[in-house]
């Protein structure tokens, strides 16, 4: 999405799966003229380490505006793009995204009335909402960072079919990974069949990815804990 970062223009990811208000790289910082204003200690994989944050007086982008606040900076390897915008500044406005014709609008959602409305909730800073299994109930995070869904091997003890391998980069390099996809008889979200997304089995992740937006375009309103899916628009323009 291109935004206006302390008046200059910047193209950035929309990772919903982004903790805190997002992240620029070294190189969209040096466009906006943005300095490090201080550092905090992290603990991630590699160990210790330190995350620079840089000051944002103004941040536009689809009609809405916020003001006065701090993003990381670091890299973002293998991304051709000037950082993410995150979670925080997402989901403390209503947006809608249609992920499929490359439509999205800031602070403010379109008529929902043909839509399907669904219960979500805040889990850490992100976007939770509980879909059917099955029959049982299992938590998910709306992820636009995850190309694909998944779901873990606690919650779907069932079939999966084996779909080859995918290199997954690691702190020693890169390794090879199993895709086993669940093989899911039912699937529900908010009382309505849940269609589009086929989930692989991790270990540990509970994400509705790419493949769940590109199916669905949504609405969320988290001030209300209300999500809309609406069906999947032919134009590329959402419905007024």
């Amino acid at each position: 999405v291109a935004v206006r970062v302390n008046g200059v223009m910047l193209n950035l990811g929309v990772d919903t799966g982004c903790q805190g208000s997002g992240v620029l790289t070294e190189a969209g910082a040096r466009k906006a003229g943005i300095e490090v204003a201080f550092t905090l200690p992290t603990m991630g994989n590699d160990g210790r380490g330190e995350t620079s944050y840089g000051y944002i007086e103004s941040f536009e982008g689809g009609g809405a505006v916020w003001k006065d606040f701090h993003m990381a900076i670091m890299p973002l390897d293998g991304m051709d793009i000037d950082g993410l915008m995150g979670a925080d500044l997402l989901f403390g406005r209503s947006f809608y995204m249609d992920l499929r014709n490359k439509v999205m609008i800031l602070g403010k959602i379109p008529d929902t009335s043909s839509a399907h409305e669904v219960p979500i909730y805040s889990r850490g800073g992100h976007c939770g909402v509980n879909i059917e299994v099955e029959g049982v109930k299992v938590p998910m995070i709306i992820d636009s960072g995850a190309t694909k869904s998944y779901m873990s091997s606690l919650k779907f003890r069932g079939e999966t079919e084996f779909r080859g391998f995918l290199p997954v980069a690691t702190v020693r390099g890169t390794s090879l990974t199993r895709v086993q996809v669940c093989k899911i008889k039912s699937l529900r979200i908010g009382g309505a069949p849940l269609t589009g997304v086929e989930f692989i089995r991790d270990e540990e992740h509970n994400l509705l990815g790419d493949d769940f937006l590109r199916a669905h375009p949504i609405a969320v309103d988290m001030a209300s804990r209300r999500m809309w899916l609406f069906e999947p628009q032919a134009t590329d323009q959402p419905g007024k």
